[in-house]
């Protein structure tokens, strides 16, 4: 299990803490060849469809989809390989209401298993202007559709929680399961010794973005670092380094900022940097990049967008600035001001502890499903 994009981290916490609470979990996903192996308890399979690869990489530019194996979820062949794994199970979760597909009412109405949709980011489709419009349809069409057959709804949030129900979503259906970190894993102590040497960052204040590229709103925060927010800063804190982590595009560059890529390790970056900054500006759920930060005790910059749905507040635990002028200068602050970075980044790091730890999601996803179990009579 990858965990280089945000729904990624998510789907493999939540699996290994509940197979560490003694339950069986399968991780099933699509693939361009078969495959089966085990991590952390849990035993994970891929799936290849009937659709050849020549046809799905015809389907991934007219859909305009970032991954061309996602369009198996509407495969007839895939279906049929995890239907075999759905008939031996208790429960099924769909990570992302979109990727279903036929899937979701399939294994509700002929394989008869309870559904349970993890949303991670609620009508994206809606929210975020995509440039394709038959990849907006489809999303929303999957979506409404998920939310039918599902007999349980996983939110990120409570704004999540209160926009399904103005959508007309049910209720009872729908369970806030925050976004979570891992406290022990992403920590202020982090020998970060081997990345400011091979970036060079030992006589740099840095500041570090934390996300997947393909994703509109994170490039939509990258371009704004480089063409608003890092000409502002160096000019008032000239030995600042600006880097950026996560997947990259082909097509983007900046030559004002430091591109790592996907890493193996984020929290040594983030035990690299200075301050941290998540200026997003489209999207629902909650940034688990975010919580990321407030873990390793980095002082943050956001906008509202960046902090919604977290329990924050401005001043004590984040600074937010919507303006990208004030964000800048809101930065500057920080890397002058020690004494103010480093009290953000301690009640930050408090607030997660408490609030945000992925053990205690766990267990309360894991009596959530139970008493799903006993509602329904499985």
């Amino acid at each position: 299990m990858q965990k280089d994009t945000g729904p990624s981290v998510r789907i493999y916490n939540l699996a290994r803490g509940l197979a560490a609470l003694g339950n069986e979990i399968l991780v099933v996903m699509p693939k361009k060849k078969n495959i089966n192996y085990s991590v952390e308890g849990v035993e994970v399979y891929g799936f290849r469809g009937l659709c050849p690869n020549i046809a799905l990489k015809v389907l991934k530019r007219l859909i305009g989809v970032a991954r061309a194996t996602s369009l198996y979820f509407y495969d007839l062949l895939f279906i049929s390989r995890v239907s075999r794994l759905v008939r031996d199970s208790d429960l099924v979760q769909i990570e992302q209401h979109t990727a279903g597909g036929l899937l979701i009412p399939f294994i509700k109405i002929v394989l008869k298993r309870p559904v349970v949709i993890d949303c991670h980011d609620i009508f994206q489709a809606l929210r975020v202007k995509h440039t394709n419009v038959i990849r907006g349809l489809l999303e929303t069409f999957s979506e409404r559709l998920a939310y039918k057959y599902a007999d349980m709804i996983l939110t990120v949030s409570e704004k999540d929680r209160e926009h399904l129900v103005s959508c007309k979503v049910r209720q009872y259906k729908i369970i806030v399961t925050p976004n979570g970190v891992d406290t022990e894993t992403l920590n202020p102590f982090v020998d970060a010794s081997c990345v400011k040497d091979r970036y060079d960052l030992r006589n740099f204040r840095t500041i570090i973005f934390v996300g997947n590229m393909e994703y509109l709103p994170n490039r939509e925060a990258v371009q704004a670092i480089a063409s608003e927010i890092a000409p502002l800063v160096k000019k008032e804190v000239s030995n600042t380094k600006f880097l950026i982590v996560g997947r990259i595009p082909a097509n983007m560059e900046f030559p004002n900022l430091t591109f790592t890529g996907v890493v193996n390790n984020v929290a040594e970056f983030l035990a690299a940097s200075d301050v941290a900054v998540a200026p997003i500006f489209h999207g629902s759920g909650t940034r688990l990049k975010v919580l990321e930060y407030f873990s390793c005790g980095l002082p943050v910059v956001s906008t509202t967008v960046g902090v919604e749905g977290l329990n924050v507040k401005n001043g004590v635990h984040v600074l937010v600035e919507d303006n990208m002028d004030r964000f800048a200068m809101a930065l500057i602050k920080l890397l002058k001001d020690r004494e103010l970075a480093t009290e953000l980044g301690k009640t930050a790091r408090e607030l997660v502890v408490n609030n945000y730890d992925w053990k205690k999601i766990v267990t309360q996803l894991s009596k959530a499903y139970r008493n799903l179990l006993l509602r329904i009579g499985n």
